[in-house]
């Protein structure tokens, strides 16, 4: 990396930031300092305490800065911004990087500014969505392709017509589209088994439709944690996640670092210089492990944080090349480093050390302590921030918060305050060097011969002649604590970069010397009003040119000047002409002959040149710029110093102004709202809880009505699954998971998350009642059998003959007359044996239906226990599911209830830390505003207070009496560095503290 001309030596910056308690910078030159130093050294011995730091030596946090400037050049390649290479190599330092840059492949910025709640958050719900999303994705059939649902193909109408019987024409064209997306053995499957796997299709289309729903409705870097069901939650990207913004919570990692990780060239970038080291465990080529931090306000944490601000500069050979002459200085530094700490607590050796500064040869004014007040100022307030982050780290919200996605908002508006705070700590701007003073204009205006009589060159090259220009690059000349910037020309005929690295130096310098050449061309005139409108420091010089390179000319020139001056005051006019229709006041102009100046430098005869040099009016013009240099250019650098310091402060300061009152409004929304909102949402689950009790009383209450004729339906070999049948269709099972989804609906309408536990176990098939066989009827017709066998028995001759005698004994008479009776006492017999018969016949079929009877009355009240006992059982898990979502509900209320209370005392810290930046901002203020009274040759210690608006309004107080002297003093001299009114009031409060108090 080049420097740019004008830029300082590394070792002028170090010596400047090591010497800046003493008001010192880069300005007064590397030699100038060194001495300074040693001068130091002189006196710290002669005081006696010529020691090391208490902390030891400066040496570890030098060389740690220079290796972080070092790697911040071997990550440049990937960035030409300064801030993103710093950005780059704070990851690069980061422990845990390199084996997490995969998981952050397309990671979305806005995650890299979400807060831990949210992530949180979001893993939870999106756990939750993709489970039936990744549940219907195992089940895709594997006959059926993908490019089915991909070709967009609506599988509902062709699931419709592959139902339809198979010789109508929307059946076959549906088959025939199926199949289009099916592997060869699809086609053997009839239309029946392709709707079965058709319809598992379908529930894929319904899932990821109901995921897409979901996070179309969320933020947008949530699919990157969930991205699909293939992929599921990527648990390593929120594990990457969470480390990086657990390091940038903690201050390891700025968010703007943290934001690079979003961009694939950064990734790329880091994955290439960190390479893991040979042997065991994984190292980096970058980092050596980081030091402790030393003490805000010491002289070691300057020369870091100075060292790791302006290191973009230099390339790393001069940086490397720094690191060893500060190695080889050690031993002085590190005592002028002791020296600077004890000067703040030993106001005996203040004393001895603060006039060493007067021995510099520094302009008017060039002396100023402010950067080590500021740097004092941030060092008081970021110990507070620290302290606030700390406890804000220790704040534990509970698992209820991620519950409440307003809480969550809530939560993370706060954490975004809070680490604004920090960042808004800015480390201070780089020191500045020497004054820059750029000679600008047209081309072939006499830019450079300017140059040359300011630094009093005696040499003619690179003087333009005729039309041929030669200056085509800036380059820097020094001419003590000025630099003087030679510019190439505006207005060029060709096509080039001339005027881009003339209006880059313009924008550099303190104050520009614009060279006016006899007009003023569109081009020029354009950059011209551009100088004036921007405010920069302008001096505007008519260059006349009127031939001096002859001795003779030059005497001519040096008794008469007046005649080369005679055209000047119209070019004077029409510079201020040009001012005021572009709304500006118009420059101090000055006529020079900078031809004769620097002729003048070549003229034997001393007198002449002397003569010379003072009519071209060239001392005119250095006294013109060092005034211009002493009241505007040093006191826009205070400006400007104050202005980078206080900035990010009063923009912090602003937007927590605005948004803690709107965090404490949506606060108290919470809190009044969760009374109501909890009454409703119990009152929402007690309905939805009775009303699944109703539905489950009103399905038994069918199931009874059916038992009877179930029962009666049993019998034969399958009757015990029959019975089971009917239990397991009635379909209670389904009412539990019912009703937790409609909590969970309910609860999501409200912006909060249901988390039930899973269903009750399921019943076991032994629960189902035991239902004995029906009695078989085979016993009843043995019974009719032997009936009828002993009633074709009693026929037998035996049994007849029996009768007969019986019959005749019983009468008493012949044979005859038995005879005759015979029939009679057949048909009597018959008759009796039948009716014995049939009596036996109906014993048994009475005592078969009895036994049935029985069994059935049996059955039933044992299948209506069973029923009861089941609706006893659903209706204690419907009681469990109320009970369980009602207690969640009210632990969520109470828990989040303490989290409105932990999120409303993390807002009242941030406020007071916000008076605590109130407090540094008018100390800033007060510090700015004494400067530049002094800078305006006023006593600053009369300002009292002070309070700036950038742009607006500066508001200073004083004691009473000093009033009009201080108005006098500011008025006067800084009319042109600030743009805003300034107002200088009596402070009846003189006396009271150091002016730093808030005032309305």
């Amino acid at each position: 990396m080049t420097e740019a001309p004008g830029g300082t030596s590394p070792r002028t910056e170090i010596l400047a930031l090591l010497l800046e308690p003493l008001g010192v910078d880069a300005m007064a030159g590397q030699a100038a300092l060194r001495r300074l130093a040693e001068n130091v050294d002189a006196v710290a011995r002669a005081y006696g305490s010529a020691v090391l730091p208490a902390y030891g030596s400066t040496l570890p946090w030098v060389s740690d800065a220079v290796s972080a400037c070092v790697e911040e050049h071997e990550l440049s390649g990937v960035t030409t911004d300064p801030e993103q290479a710093r950005a780059l190599r704070v990851l690069a330092r980061l422990e845990g990087v390199r084996s997490r840059l995969p998981a952050f492949e397309g990671v979305p910025v806005d995650a890299l500014r979400a807060d831990l709640v949210a992530v949180m958050t979001a893993e939870r719900l999106l756990l939750r969505a993709l489970e039936p999303y990744c549940r219907a994705d195992q089940d895709w059939p594997e006959e059926i392709w993908r490019s089915l649902v991909e070709s967009v193909v609506d599988v509902d109408a062709t699931l419709a017509d592959l139902n339809r019987p198979r010789a109508t024409r929307q059946a076959a064209a549906a088959r025939q589209l199926v199949l289009q997306h099916s592997v060869s053995a699809a086609r053997d499957l009839r239309n029946r088994d392709l709707a079965v796997r058709l319809e598992k299709v379908r529930d894929y289309v319904a899932a990821r439709k109901a995921y897409e729903a979901f996070l179309s409705a969320r933020p947008g870097w949530w699919r990157w944690l969930g991205p699909d069901a293939r992929s599921g939650f990527r648990s390593d990207r929120r594990d990457a996640l969470v480390w990086a913004l657990t390091a940038r919570d903690t201050g390891a990692l700025p968010g703007s670092a943290l934001e690079l990780l979003a961009t694939g060239e950064a990734r790329a970038a880091l994955a290439s210089v960190l390479v893991p080291a040979p042997g065991p465990g994984v190292h980096t080529t970058l980092a050596a492990p980081l030091l402790p931090p030393p003490p805000a306000t010491s002289s070691a944490a300057r020369l870091a944080s100075g060292l790791l601000a302006v290191g973009s500069r230099h390339d790393a050979d001069r940086l490397r090349a720094l690191e060893s002459w500060y190695t080889k200085n050690l031993a002085l530094f590190d005592r002028v480093a002791a020296a600077m700490d004890l000067r703040e607590g030993e106001p005996a050796l203040r004393e001895a050390l603060d006039p060493l500064v007067g021995e510099l040869a520094l302009p008017p004014g060039a002396v100023d302590t402010s950067r080590s007040d500021y740097r004092a100022v941030q060092a008081v307030l970021r110990a507070e921030v620290e302290e606030l982050l700390r406890r804000a780290r220790q704040t534990r919200h509970s698992e209820h918060a991620v519950e409440s996605e307003q809480l969550v908002k809530v939560i993370g508006r706060v954490g975004t305050l809070e680490r604004e705070l920090r960042e808004s700590m800015r480390p201070l701007p780089a020191v500045r060097g020497r004054l820059l003073v750029a000679v600008a204009g047209r081309t072939k205006s006499g830019k450079t011969t300017l140059r040359k009589a300011l630094t009093r060159e005696t040499d003619r090259s690179g003087i333009g002649r005729g039309a041929h220009r030669t200056t085509r690059r800036t380059s820097a000349f020094d001419v003590g604590p000025v630099t003087y910037l030679d510019t190439p020309g505006f207005a060029a005929k060709d096509d080039d970069f001339d005027a881009q690295h003339a209006r880059a130096a313009c924008d550099r310098a303190d104050a520009v010397i614009w060279n006016y050449a006899e007009t003023m061309r569109d081009e020029e005139a354009v950059e011209f009003r551009r100088l004036l409108l921007s405010g920069k420091p302008l001096l505007t010089v008519v260059n006349v040119k009127g031939k001096v390179d002859e001795p003779a000319r030059l005497r001519f020139f040096a008794d008469s000047p007046e005649r080369e001056f005679r055209p000047a005051p119209e070019h004077t006019a029409r510079i201020e002409q040009v001012a005021r229709a572009a709304g500006a006041v118009p420059p101090v102009v000055l006529a020079v002959h900078s031809g004769a100046a620097h002729e003048s430098l070549f003229s034997e005869d001393r007198e002449l040149g002397d003569r010379a040099l003072r009519a071209s009016r060239l001392p005119e013009l250095e006294r013109a710029l060092s005034r211009l240099l002493a009241e505007r250019s040093i006191p826009l650098r205070a400006v400007r110093l104050a202005e980078e310091v206080r900035r990010p402060l009063a923009a912090f300061g602003d937007r927590a102004a605005q948004e803690l009152p709107r965090i404490g409004l949506a606060l108290d929304a919470l809190e009044r709202s969760m009374p109501g909102e909890r009454a409703e949402l119990l009152e929402v689950f007690r309905d939805a809880g009775r009303h699944a009790h109703e539905r489950l009383e009103a399905e038994r209450h069918q199931a009874r009505e059916r038992l009877p004729e179930t029962v009666q339906g049993l019998g034969g070999e399958d009757h015990a699954q029959r019975c089971d049948d009917f239990f397991t269709g009635l379909g209670w099972d389904a009412l539990i998971p019912a009703l937790e989804n409609e909590f969970a609906q309910r609860a999501r309408e409200r912006g909060r998350a249901l988390r039930l536990s899973a269903s009750a176990p399921e019943r076991q098939d032994n629960e189902h009642p035991h239902v004995e066989p029906l009695p078989d009827p085979k016993y009843a017709a043995a019974a009719v059998k032997g009936a009828a066998t002993a009633l074709l028995g009693s026929f037998s001759v035996k049994g007849l003959s029996k009768a007969f005698s019986k019959k005749a004994a019983a009468t008493a008479g012949t044979a005859a007359a038995t005879a005759s009776a015979a029939p009679a006492i057949a048909v009597a017999y018959a008759a009796e044996a039948l009716a014995g018969a049939a009596k036996a016949v109906s014993s048994e079929v009475g005592r078969a239906r009895q036994a049935k009877e029985e069994w059935a009355r049996t059955a039933t009240e044992a299948a209506e226990a069973s029923l009861d006992d089941l609706f006893d059982w659903f209706d204690t898990q419907l009681t469990r599911v109320v009970e369980e979502a009602t207690a969640q509900v009210e632990a969520q209320f109470t828990a989040q209830t303490a989290d409105i209370g932990r999120t409303r005392e993390r807002c009242e810290r941030l406020g007071r830390l916000r008076s605590s930046v109130r407090s540094a901002l008018d100390t800033i203020d007060l510090t700015l505003a004494r400067r530049l009274l002094t800078l305006a040759g006023g006593d600053p210690a009369a300002v009292r207070r002070a309070r700036r608006t950038p742009g607006v309004e500066l508001r200073v107080w004083t004691d009473a009496s000093r009033v009009a002297d201080v108005r006098t003093h500011l008025h006067t001299h800084l009319v042109d560095v600030l743009t805003e009114r300034i107002e200088v009031s009596p402070d009846s409060r003189s006396g009271e503290g150091d002016g730093t108090a808030d005032h309305d």
